[in-house]
């Protein structure tokens, strides 16, 4: 399910150089909007608002910017700059997109359920990859991604990209063989089995980690402009 678009207000900027660290003093952080065949644009954004609207949206989720007595733009967040210390906005780039055009959108992989080969304590449970790299128009870009292990009963069972039920129009660009979630053998259930016996390697090697089931799971300071 596509979720809401996000929406900002902005209104043009005039200070520029080192004039912003007074600006970012008053709470207000300087941005750029630019692409989709339109003008660069030096904005500026309330601090709190633009923190709001990035933090919901994301690098996965359209935000409409709309210019005071301006354009009002379909974006995506391109580059975000923090303080190095404190960790504060200094500053956002905007990429304006098209509607109707395709677009590259991060989503989040969200686990749901149990996986009935974790139960007795057999099986363990290993978490893969927690975002997927979708081909999508911008406003149907999903929420998330919702994947139900309800279905890896046996050890060694597991979901990769290309098992994700996507919803109509969106295509998994992430490699498909990437794994998502797997069921593996406990340390302990393979001392039972005894010596001898060959787990395969990897059970919990790079890109998988232990994960609770059903859970979820810049930088430097700008140039002043």
């Amino acid at each position: 399910m596509a979720s809401e678009t996000v929406s900002l207000s902005v209104n043009p900027r005039e200070v520029t150089g080192k004039k912003v660290r007074a600006l970012r003093r008053s709470g207000i952080t300087p941005i750029h909007l630019y692409g989709g065949g339109g003008p660069s644009l030096t904005l500026q954004a309330e601090t709190q608002a633009l923190r709001t609207a990035v933090n919901t949206a994301g690098r996965g989720q359209p935000i409409s910017v709309h210019v005071d007595e301006g354009e009002t733009a379909l974006t995506f967040v391109r580059e975000i700059a923090k303080h190095p210390v404190t960790g504060e906005l200094q500053h956002v780039d905007f990429i304006r997109v098209d509607a109707d055009q395709l677009v590259q959108a991060e989503v989040t992989i969200t686990i749901v359920g149990e996986a009935p080969a974790t139960r007795g304590g057999g099986g363990q449970f290993l978490r893969g990859i927690r975002t997927v790299m979708l081909s999508v128009l911008p406003l149907e870009v999903p929420e998330e991604i919702e994947v139900s292990i309800e279905g890896l009963e046996n050890i060694g069972d597991n979901i990769r990209v290309q098992d994700l039920d996507l919803p109509d129009g969106v295509v998994a660009l992430s490699s498909p063989d990437q794994v998502v979630a797997r069921i593996a053998m406990t340390r302990t259930a393979a001392v039972e089995v005894g010596e001898g016996m060959d787990v395969e390697e990897g059970e919990e090697g790079e890109g998988l980690e232990e994960g609770a089931e059903g859970a979820g799971g810049e930088d430097s300071d700008e140039s002043e402009e």
